[in-house]
């Protein structure tokens, strides 16, 4: 899903802008995977990352919904 929004943000940039629905200015700190981690703790660092975004309150949750109320991304989507 977040490449979704990644995408849009870059096909409409200035309506996102305008309406403060930016997603990628919220995500500055996400921690890097190391390949000589196992999967198990990748999987518990992509797990503990998910929950946190998806917190309703989060900032890129926030944006995220923002963004779905844009006219040219519901047009993008088949929504309007």
């Amino acid at each position: 899903m977040m490449v979704k929004h990644s995408v849009e943000q870059k096909r409409v940039p200035n309506e996102i802008k305008t309406t403060d629905a930016e997603v990628l200015n919220h995500l500055p700190n996400l921690p890097e995977l190391k390949d000589d981690w196992s999967d198990e703790r990748k999987f518990a660092v992509i797990e503990e990352i998910y929950k946190e975004l998806s917190d309703p309150k989060h900032s890129v949750s926030v944006a995220m919904s923002k963004m779905q109320e844009i006219e040219e991304v519901k047009i993008i989507k088949g929504r309007a």
